[in-house]
Protein backbone atom coordinates (compact mmCIF):
# COMPACT_ATOMS: atom_id res chain seq x y z
CA UNK A 1 0.00 0.00 0.00
CA UNK A 2 1.40 3.38 -0.99
CA UNK A 3 1.73 6.20 1.57
CA UNK A 4 -0.86 8.20 -0.36
CA UNK A 5 -3.44 5.43 -0.25
CA UNK A 6 -2.89 4.88 3.48
CA UNK A 7 -3.75 8.46 4.34
CA UNK A 8 -7.23 9.97 3.87
CA UNK A 9 -7.05 12.62 1.18
CA UNK A 10 -8.16 16.15 2.00
CA UNK A 11 -11.20 17.33 0.04
CA UNK A 12 -10.14 19.08 -3.16
CA UNK A 13 -11.69 22.52 -3.46
CA UNK A 14 -11.65 24.67 -6.58
CA UNK A 15 -12.31 28.38 -6.01
CA UNK A 16 -13.18 30.50 -9.02
CA UNK A 17 -12.16 34.18 -8.83
CA UNK A 18 -12.12 34.32 -5.02
CA UNK A 19 -10.90 37.20 -2.92
CA UNK A 20 -7.45 36.68 -1.46
CA UNK A 21 -8.93 36.43 2.05
CA UNK A 22 -11.39 33.68 0.99
CA UNK A 23 -8.59 31.64 -0.62
CA UNK A 24 -6.40 32.12 2.45
CA UNK A 25 -9.20 30.83 4.69
CA UNK A 26 -9.40 27.71 2.51
CA UNK A 27 -5.67 27.10 2.90
CA UNK A 28 -5.86 27.61 6.67
CA UNK A 29 -8.69 25.06 6.86
CA UNK A 30 -6.37 22.39 5.51
CA UNK A 31 -8.09 21.89 2.16
CA UNK A 32 -6.41 20.75 -1.05
CA UNK A 33 -6.91 24.09 -2.82
CA UNK A 34 -6.97 24.87 -6.56
CA UNK A 35 -7.74 28.20 -8.16
CA UNK A 36 -9.21 29.55 -11.38
CA UNK A 37 -8.38 33.23 -11.36
CA UNK A 38 -7.92 36.38 -13.38
CA UNK A 39 -4.71 36.06 -15.36
CA UNK A 40 -3.72 39.50 -14.09
CA UNK A 41 -3.76 38.32 -10.45
CA UNK A 42 -1.36 35.39 -10.61
CA UNK A 43 1.34 37.23 -8.66
CA UNK A 44 -1.11 38.11 -5.88
CA UNK A 45 -2.19 34.50 -5.32
CA UNK A 46 1.18 32.83 -5.96
CA UNK A 47 2.06 32.54 -2.22
CA UNK A 48 -1.11 30.50 -1.67
CA UNK A 49 -1.22 28.13 -4.60
CA UNK A 50 1.88 28.08 -6.77
CA UNK A 51 1.41 25.41 -9.43
CA UNK A 52 -2.29 25.13 -8.60
CA UNK A 53 -3.55 28.18 -10.47
CA UNK A 54 -5.34 28.24 -13.82
CA UNK A 55 -5.28 31.79 -15.20
CA UNK A 56 -8.08 32.84 -17.51
CA UNK A 57 -9.75 35.97 -18.87
CA UNK A 58 -12.82 36.39 -16.61
CA UNK A 59 -14.73 38.14 -19.39
CA UNK A 60 -14.51 35.08 -21.66
CA UNK A 61 -17.31 32.83 -20.39
CA UNK A 62 -16.36 29.97 -22.70
CA UNK A 63 -12.74 30.05 -21.51
CA UNK A 64 -13.86 30.17 -17.86
CA UNK A 65 -16.17 27.16 -18.29
CA UNK A 66 -13.39 25.26 -20.04
CA UNK A 67 -10.89 26.09 -17.31
CA UNK A 68 -13.24 24.92 -14.55
CA UNK A 69 -14.09 21.70 -16.38
CA UNK A 70 -10.40 21.06 -17.06
CA UNK A 71 -9.37 21.44 -13.40
CA UNK A 72 -12.23 19.21 -12.23
CA UNK A 73 -11.28 16.55 -14.78
CA UNK A 74 -7.51 16.63 -14.17
CA UNK A 75 -7.46 17.03 -10.41
CA UNK A 76 -10.51 15.10 -9.27
CA UNK A 77 -11.88 18.20 -7.57
CA UNK A 78 -14.68 17.34 -5.16
CA UNK A 79 -16.19 20.80 -4.62
CA UNK A 80 -16.33 24.03 -6.64
CA UNK A 81 -17.30 27.48 -5.38
CA UNK A 82 -17.14 30.90 -6.99
CA UNK A 83 -15.99 33.95 -5.10
CA UNK A 84 -19.50 34.59 -3.72
CA UNK A 85 -19.94 31.02 -2.46
CA UNK A 86 -22.16 29.82 -5.32
CA UNK A 87 -21.48 26.15 -6.22
CA UNK A 88 -20.03 26.96 -9.61
CA UNK A 89 -19.89 23.70 -11.53
CA UNK A 90 -22.66 23.33 -14.11
CA UNK A 91 -24.93 20.28 -14.41
CA UNK A 92 -23.36 19.47 -17.79
CA UNK A 93 -19.85 19.49 -16.31
CA UNK A 94 -21.06 17.26 -13.48
CA UNK A 95 -22.63 14.75 -15.85
CA UNK A 96 -26.14 15.93 -15.14
CA UNK A 97 -25.97 15.20 -11.40
CA UNK A 98 -29.02 16.39 -9.47
CA UNK A 99 -26.80 17.98 -6.81
CA UNK A 100 -25.23 20.19 -9.50
CA UNK A 101 -28.65 21.34 -10.70
CA UNK A 102 -29.85 22.29 -7.22
CA UNK A 103 -28.05 25.66 -6.87
CA UNK A 104 -29.37 26.76 -10.26
CA UNK A 105 -32.91 25.69 -9.31
CA UNK A 106 -32.71 27.62 -6.04
CA UNK A 107 -31.46 30.75 -7.82
CA UNK A 108 -34.23 30.65 -10.44
CA UNK A 109 -37.55 31.70 -8.88
CA UNK A 110 -39.64 30.15 -11.68
CA UNK A 111 -37.96 26.75 -11.39
CA UNK A 112 -38.08 26.79 -7.61
CA UNK A 113 -41.76 27.73 -7.75
CA UNK A 114 -42.39 24.57 -9.80
CA UNK A 115 -40.42 22.39 -7.38
CA UNK A 116 -42.27 23.71 -4.34
CA UNK A 117 -45.73 24.03 -5.91
CA UNK A 118 -47.17 20.88 -4.33
CA UNK A 119 -45.18 21.01 -1.11
CA UNK A 120 -46.15 22.42 2.29
CA UNK A 121 -43.93 25.42 1.52
CA UNK A 122 -44.94 26.94 -1.83
CA UNK A 123 -42.87 29.87 -3.00
CA UNK A 124 -44.44 33.33 -2.88
CA UNK A 125 -45.10 33.87 -6.59
CA UNK A 126 -43.07 36.68 -8.16
CA UNK A 127 -42.63 37.92 -11.71
CA UNK A 128 -40.09 40.44 -13.02
CA UNK A 129 -41.15 43.22 -15.38
CA UNK A 130 -38.44 45.02 -17.34
CA UNK A 131 -40.41 48.27 -17.71
CA UNK A 132 -43.34 50.00 -16.00
CA UNK A 133 -45.55 49.27 -19.02
CA UNK A 134 -44.96 45.51 -18.46
CA UNK A 135 -46.12 45.54 -14.85
CA UNK A 136 -49.82 45.23 -15.76
CA UNK A 137 -49.17 41.90 -17.47
CA UNK A 138 -47.26 40.61 -14.45
CA UNK A 139 -50.08 41.68 -12.11
CA UNK A 140 -52.60 39.88 -14.34
CA UNK A 141 -50.57 36.69 -13.98
CA UNK A 142 -50.04 37.00 -10.22
CA UNK A 143 -53.52 38.32 -9.38
CA UNK A 144 -54.58 41.11 -7.05
CA UNK A 145 -53.69 42.35 -4.53
CA UNK A 146 -50.10 42.48 -5.76
CA UNK A 147 -47.03 44.20 -4.41
CA UNK A 148 -44.65 46.02 -6.78
CA UNK A 149 -41.05 46.49 -5.63
CA UNK A 150 -38.15 48.39 -7.16
CA UNK A 151 -35.08 50.26 -5.91
CA UNK A 152 -36.12 50.26 -2.27
CA UNK A 153 -39.72 51.31 -2.99
CA UNK A 154 -42.84 49.22 -2.52
CA UNK A 155 -46.46 49.72 -3.63
CA UNK A 156 -49.55 47.57 -3.23
CA UNK A 157 -52.24 47.64 -5.92
CA UNK A 158 -55.72 46.40 -5.03
CA UNK A 159 -57.69 47.32 -8.15
CA UNK A 160 -57.44 48.06 -11.87
CA UNK A 161 -57.75 51.77 -11.13
CA UNK A 162 -54.86 51.65 -8.65
CA UNK A 163 -52.74 49.75 -11.19
CA UNK A 164 -53.45 52.26 -13.96
CA UNK A 165 -52.55 55.07 -11.59
CA UNK A 166 -49.27 53.36 -10.66
CA UNK A 167 -48.33 52.87 -14.33
CA UNK A 168 -49.14 56.50 -15.08
CA UNK A 169 -46.98 57.76 -12.20
CA UNK A 170 -44.12 55.33 -12.92
CA UNK A 171 -43.90 55.60 -16.69
CA UNK A 172 -40.46 57.27 -16.65
CA UNK A 173 -38.90 55.05 -13.99
CA UNK A 174 -36.36 52.41 -14.92
CA UNK A 175 -36.84 48.76 -14.03
CA UNK A 176 -36.67 46.00 -13.27
CA UNK A 177 -39.85 45.76 -11.19
CA UNK A 178 -40.61 42.71 -9.03
CA UNK A 179 -44.33 41.94 -8.94
CA UNK A 180 -45.43 39.45 -6.30
CA UNK A 181 -48.46 38.16 -4.47
CA UNK A 182 -49.14 40.10 -1.30
CA UNK A 183 -48.08 38.19 1.82
CA UNK A 184 -47.97 40.31 4.96
CA UNK A 185 -45.82 39.83 8.02
CA UNK A 186 -42.26 40.41 9.24
CA UNK A 187 -39.46 39.25 6.94
CA UNK A 188 -36.39 37.33 8.07
CA UNK A 189 -33.37 36.00 6.20
CA UNK A 190 -32.13 32.54 7.18
CA UNK A 191 -28.42 31.86 6.61
CA UNK A 192 -27.57 28.18 6.17
CA UNK A 193 -24.45 26.13 5.54
CA UNK A 194 -24.90 22.76 3.84
CA UNK A 195 -22.40 19.92 3.66
CA UNK A 196 -23.19 16.37 2.50
CA UNK A 197 -26.86 17.31 2.37
CA UNK A 198 -26.97 18.32 6.03
CA UNK A 199 -28.27 21.87 6.53
CA UNK A 200 -27.21 23.98 9.51
CA UNK A 201 -28.90 27.29 10.31
CA UNK A 202 -26.22 29.73 11.47
CA UNK A 203 -28.26 32.93 11.54
CA UNK A 204 -31.76 34.43 11.47
CA UNK A 205 -31.65 38.10 10.51
CA UNK A 206 -34.57 40.53 10.50
CA UNK A 207 -35.10 42.56 7.33
CA UNK A 208 -37.45 45.43 6.62
CA UNK A 209 -37.90 48.09 3.98
CA UNK A 210 -36.96 51.69 4.80
CA UNK A 211 -37.13 54.77 2.61
CA UNK A 212 -35.01 54.07 -0.48
CA UNK A 213 -33.37 51.01 1.03
CA UNK A 214 -33.36 48.03 3.40
CA UNK A 215 -32.48 47.57 7.06
CA UNK A 216 -31.09 44.36 8.60
CA UNK A 217 -30.84 43.45 12.29
CA UNK A 218 -29.07 40.39 13.70
CA UNK A 219 -30.18 38.38 15.53
CA UNK A 220 -33.86 38.73 14.66
CA UNK A 221 -36.10 39.21 17.70
CA UNK A 222 -38.46 36.22 17.70
CA UNK A 223 -39.61 33.41 19.96
CA UNK A 224 -37.79 30.10 19.98
CA UNK A 225 -41.03 28.39 18.86
CA UNK A 226 -41.23 30.63 15.77
CA UNK A 227 -37.52 30.11 15.09
CA UNK A 228 -37.97 26.32 15.14
CA UNK A 229 -40.81 26.53 12.62
CA UNK A 230 -38.79 28.77 10.31
CA UNK A 231 -35.70 26.56 10.51
CA UNK A 232 -37.77 23.48 9.67
CA UNK A 233 -39.40 25.20 6.67
CA UNK A 234 -36.09 26.39 5.23
CA UNK A 235 -34.28 23.07 5.60
CA UNK A 236 -37.26 21.31 4.02
CA UNK A 237 -37.05 23.63 0.99
CA UNK A 238 -33.32 22.96 0.60
CA UNK A 239 -34.02 19.22 0.80
CA UNK A 240 -36.73 19.43 -1.85
CA UNK A 241 -34.34 21.24 -4.20
CA UNK A 242 -31.64 18.60 -3.62
CA UNK A 243 -29.08 21.09 -2.29
CA UNK A 244 -26.03 19.11 -1.14
CA UNK A 245 -23.25 21.63 -0.54
CA UNK A 246 -22.82 25.36 -0.09
CA UNK A 247 -24.10 28.42 1.70
CA UNK A 248 -27.55 29.91 1.11
CA UNK A 249 -29.74 32.78 2.23
CA UNK A 250 -33.49 32.16 2.34
CA UNK A 251 -35.93 35.05 2.73
CA UNK A 252 -39.08 34.14 4.67
CA UNK A 253 -42.25 36.08 5.52
CA UNK A 254 -43.73 35.22 8.92
CA UNK A 255 -47.37 35.33 7.85
CA UNK A 256 -50.43 34.55 9.97
CA UNK A 257 -50.66 31.22 8.13
CA UNK A 258 -47.07 30.25 8.88
CA UNK A 259 -43.72 30.89 7.17
CA UNK A 260 -43.83 31.66 3.43
CA UNK A 261 -40.69 31.37 1.31
CA UNK A 262 -39.93 34.53 -0.69
CA UNK A 263 -36.69 33.52 -2.37
CA UNK A 264 -33.55 31.44 -1.94
CA UNK A 265 -30.12 32.61 -3.04
CA UNK A 266 -27.18 30.20 -2.91
CA UNK A 267 -24.02 31.98 -1.77
CA UNK A 268 -22.77 33.90 1.23
CA UNK A 269 -24.45 37.22 0.48
CA UNK A 270 -22.79 40.51 1.37
CA UNK A 271 -24.12 42.35 4.42
CA UNK A 272 -25.52 39.55 6.57
CA UNK A 273 -22.32 37.46 7.10
CA UNK A 274 -20.64 40.54 8.58
CA UNK A 275 -23.54 41.01 10.99
CA UNK A 276 -23.41 37.35 12.04
CA UNK A 277 -19.69 37.62 12.72
CA UNK A 278 -20.12 40.85 14.69
CA UNK A 279 -22.91 39.36 16.84
CA UNK A 280 -21.57 35.82 17.33
CA UNK A 281 -17.91 35.70 16.33
CA UNK A 282 -18.68 33.10 13.65
CA UNK A 283 -17.08 33.63 10.23
CA UNK A 284 -19.54 32.05 7.78
CA UNK A 285 -16.91 31.40 5.09
CA UNK A 286 -14.47 29.77 7.48
CA UNK A 287 -17.19 27.63 9.03
CA UNK A 288 -18.18 26.15 5.66
CA UNK A 289 -14.53 25.47 4.77
CA UNK A 290 -13.92 23.83 8.13
CA UNK A 291 -17.00 21.64 7.57
CA UNK A 292 -15.54 20.56 4.24
CA UNK A 293 -12.34 19.65 6.10
CA UNK A 294 -14.35 17.46 8.47
CA UNK A 295 -15.03 19.79 11.41
CA UNK A 296 -18.72 19.77 12.48
CA UNK A 297 -20.55 23.07 12.02
CA UNK A 298 -21.18 24.65 15.41
CA UNK A 299 -24.39 26.59 16.06
CA UNK A 300 -23.40 30.14 16.99
CA UNK A 301 -24.75 31.98 20.01
CA UNK A 302 -25.45 35.70 19.65
CA UNK A 303 -24.36 37.73 22.69
CA UNK A 304 -24.23 41.04 20.82
CA UNK A 305 -26.37 42.77 18.20
CA UNK A 306 -25.47 44.21 14.81
CA UNK A 307 -27.38 45.98 12.08
CA UNK A 308 -26.94 47.48 8.65
CA UNK A 309 -28.90 49.81 6.42
CA UNK A 310 -28.33 49.54 2.68
CA UNK A 311 -29.18 52.51 0.49
CA UNK A 312 -28.46 52.87 -3.25
CA UNK A 313 -24.99 54.38 -2.71
CA UNK A 314 -24.51 54.16 1.05
CA UNK A 315 -24.16 51.52 3.74
CA UNK A 316 -24.48 52.13 7.49
CA UNK A 317 -23.37 49.50 10.01
CA UNK A 318 -23.93 49.62 13.77
CA UNK A 319 -23.36 47.38 16.80
CA UNK A 320 -24.67 47.40 20.34
CA UNK A 321 -25.76 45.41 23.36
CA UNK A 322 -29.46 45.50 22.41
CA UNK A 323 -31.51 45.74 19.21
CA UNK A 324 -32.84 49.11 20.39
CA UNK A 325 -29.32 50.56 20.62
CA UNK A 326 -28.49 49.32 17.11
CA UNK A 327 -31.70 50.80 15.69
CA UNK A 328 -30.95 54.15 17.36
CA UNK A 329 -27.44 54.19 15.88
CA UNK A 330 -28.76 53.44 12.39
CA UNK A 331 -31.42 56.15 12.74
CA UNK A 332 -28.75 58.65 13.80
CA UNK A 333 -26.51 57.69 10.87
CA UNK A 334 -29.38 58.20 8.44
CA UNK A 335 -30.16 61.64 9.88
CA UNK A 336 -26.55 62.73 9.38
CA UNK A 337 -26.68 62.08 5.62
Amino acid sequence: MSPDSAQPRSPRLLLCFPSFSFARKAMRSGLDLWLVLDEEQQAVFAPLATGRMTPVNPRDETAVAGAVAGVVRRCGTTHVLDGEGFPAISPAEAGGAESARAPHVLADDRRLEEVLARSRHPLVRTRVAAAAQDVAGAVAEIGRPAVIRSAGEESVVWSDAALRDWVRRSGDRTGPFAVGELVTGPEVVITTLTHDGMHRVVGITAKRAVAHGERYLHPAVMSEADARVVRAAVTAVLDLAGYEFGPAQTSVVLSRCGPRILRVRPGFGRAIPRLIEAATGLDVQTELLRALAGVPIRPPVARWCAGAELLPHLRFVAEGATPEIVEQCLDAARRRV
